[in-house]
């Protein structure tokens, strides 16, 4: 994998190499009919976010006869950087990598499929410096949990149809269950889907969700602060019916990570990574 720079937690296992573009100067171009900004973008050797910044829009879109400064190619975007397609890669794959929805990559590069090709310049999402959810814990305690696997974006039929915006990990009913980060509880109470849970919003803006418990800890009330490692509750198989349903799936936790803006994000990569670290 090619890459200007990288998300902090990944540094370590990939290597950060320039693009070996000649930086081309700033320059204005006129839409022609059609154009959008991730055409644009490639076709000036930059990024779809450097035309959005550098021309203060909005929006990715865009209308012919419109006027736009294209950005030198060496420039950066704040707080972003460049990954390069290899062969064989899947925009899932390159996402899961940068711990990114696959939404959120296409969003940031105005991808209308998930068509990509070897060669390609994709913008992610640099990380300076470890966010709550980088530096947070497993939720489980070592040896309580069975083996989990990633089930983002599974259907799901409960409620309508939609899809699962978490992992499950399965454990027996009364396993504890920690804080996987510092913050303080939102939202605390029965959910039809969720059953009793928790959110927990952490100071940089993610909330954490635990779903389906059999019971809360002692004395947590909404409000309240809540540190990292701290017993929050138990696993249960609480919801999917009205408050106090309960046995209708096999006692889980249901865990969520959703960004500032509540747009939820994968959170088996950040598991998948906590877990190695117990």
């Amino acid at each position: 994998m090619k890459c200007k720079c990288m998300p902090a937690l990944l540094a370590a296992a990939f290597s950060a190499v320039s693009i070996g573009h000649a930086a081309k100067a700033e320059e204005t171009v006129i839409v022609q009919q059609g154009e959008t900004l991730s055409d644009l973008a490639l076709s000036h050797q930059t990024t779809y976010q450097a035309i959005m910044e550098k021309n203060h829009l909005p929006s990715d879109i865009i209308f012919a006869g419109q006027t736009l400064v294209i950005p030198e190619s060496g420039e950066e975007v704040k707080g972003s950087a460049i990954h390069i397609v290899e062969s064989g890669e899947t925009l899932s794959g390159i996402a899961l990598q940068y711990k990114m929805s696959t939404d959120e990559l296409k969003r940031m590069n105005g991808l209308s499929s998930d068509a990509i090709y070897a060669g390609q310049e994709l913008t992610i999402q640099e990380e300076e410096t470890l966010s709550s959810i980088d530096s947070g814990q497993f939720p489980l305690k070592e040896g309580t949990y069975d083996p989990f696997v990633d089930t983002w974006g599974k259907s799901r039929e409960y409620g309508g149809a939609r899809v699962h915006e978490g992992t499950d990990i399965f454990a027996e009913k009364g396993t504890p269950i920690h804080a996987a980060a510092d913050g303080t509880i939102s939202r605390k109470g029965w959910n039809e889907l969720g059953g009793w849970r928790l959110t927990i919003q952490a100071p940089d803006g993610y909330s954490l969700y635990y779903a389906h418990l059999s019971k809360y800890a002692d004395g947590i009330e909404a409000g309240d602060e809540i540190q990292k490692g701290q017993l929050i509750g138990y696993v249960g198989s609480s919801g999917y019916g009205p408050e106090g349903t309960t046995d209708q799936f096999i006692s889980h936790l249901h865990f969520g990570i959703y960004d500032s803006e509540f747009n939820a994000i994968n959170p088996y990569p950040y598991l998948t990574e906590w877990k190695n670290n117990q």
